[in-house]
Formats: C-alpha cells, structure tokens, sequence
C-alpha cells in the first residue's frame, strides 16, 4: 500500500509552478500547447516518477515517459505555408517533462535552473531568431499551376530574384493543358510572403502551393 508524504504535495505543487511559467509563455505567443498542456505535462511527468519510485523501476518509467512525450510532441508538429512549424512547441513539451522528472526525483536545483534556462531559451532566444532571418534563411516550396506560356516561368522566376529570393532548384511539366512548376526558394520570411501575396495576385496562375 502506498503512503502519500507532504513532500509529494511540495513536488506536485512545485511542478505546477514549473509548468506554469512554461506554459504562459507558450500561451502569450498563442501556440498549440499553452499553459494548461505544459502544466499538465510537467504535472504527469513528476506524478509518474513518484510513482516509479514506489515501485522500485526508475530507469523503466523514465524511458517510458520519454517515449510517450516524444508521441505528443510528434502531434505538434506540422507542415504548412511550405515548412515545417511546431518544433519548438514539441521541444517544449519534451522539456517540461524533463523537468517533471528531476522534481519527481528531488532534484529541486537542477530543476529550477532548468525552469529559468528554458524560460530565457523562449522568451529571448526568439529575437536572435528573427535577426538571423533577415539573412535569408527560409527554405519554402512554391507549386504553381499557370497558364500555358513558357515564358511566364521565365518572368516568374524573375519575380523570385526581385523579391530577393534565391531559388534552390526548379522543376517544370504539362498538366492538363496547364504549366505545372514546383520551386525550392530560400529567402527572408517577409520576402517569402510577399512573393506569395504577387502569385495570388496574378491572374495568370491557376493554383497556388506554398
């Protein structure tokens, strides 16, 4: 039979905190997991060491926890406007369940320094993030579907160079008396969607992938 301590209360309490200034910074910046996901991770991941405590198997719950965070993170992740989001927001989710474990184990310390690293890696790492995107380290995929005239992959490919964009790799083919191209671009966020929003405009482009 197991017996609850008050330092199991300390530990979950603890990792609801934990979890919290997590979360609140994920829930300011309006990301898939948000204050409630992260608290509850974190929550489950102490809660699960605990428990693996009473039964003597640390080392097995632990990878257990591992492999079962790594399957929500995955959830996370996604593919869209022609690269892949929600990593960070999976690393998160990974982190927080880190730090669920060192307070399940009593590492207090390590967690709390873990807790304020994190917080700094989120809140200010992102603006080395958009300094370093002003040196064009976007790679997107353009699909475009246009009208039959050769020359228009042509001027587009320039509308890719006045917008400042490097193409990567270009492949071109018929389709249904349509021109088919697909483009790899690597460019400034800012110019990527400028680019999207002068294909949108263009009447001549019958489908848009981007």
């Amino acid at each position: 039979m197991f017996t609850f301590v008050p330092e199991d209360l300390i530990k979950l309490l603890l990792a609801i905190l934990v979890g919290g200034v997590i979360g609140i910074e994920r829930e300011v910046h309006s990301k898939a997991a948000g204050l409630r996901t992260i608290t509850l991770i974190c929550f489950g991941a102490t809660l699960f060491t605990l428990l693996s405590s009473r039964f003597g198997a640390d080392d097995r719950v632990a990878a257990n926890i591992v492999t079962g965070i790594g399957f929500l993170g995955a959830g996370a992740i996604l593919f869209a406007e022609g690269k892949v989001k929600g990593l960070t927001t999976a690393s998160s989710i990974w982190v927080a369940a880190a730090l669920g474990m060192a307070i399940g184990l009593g590492q207090y310390m390590l967690a709390g320094v873990g807790t304020v690293l994190v917080v700094v890696i989120l809140a200010f790492f992102a603006r080395f993030d958009r300094l370093v995107d002003r040196f064009g380290r976007e790679t997107r995929s353009y699909e475009v579907l246009c009208s039959d005239r050769p020359e228009k992959l042509d001027e587009l490919d320039a509308l890719f160079g006045a917008m400042r964009l490097r193409i990567r790799s270009r492949k071109r083919m018929k389709q249904n008396g349509s021109l088919l191209a697909l483009w790899e671009v690597d460019g400034r966020t800012r110019d990527h969607q400028r680019m999207a929003d002068a294909l949108m405009a263009d009447s001549e482009i019958r489908e848009l992938r981007y």
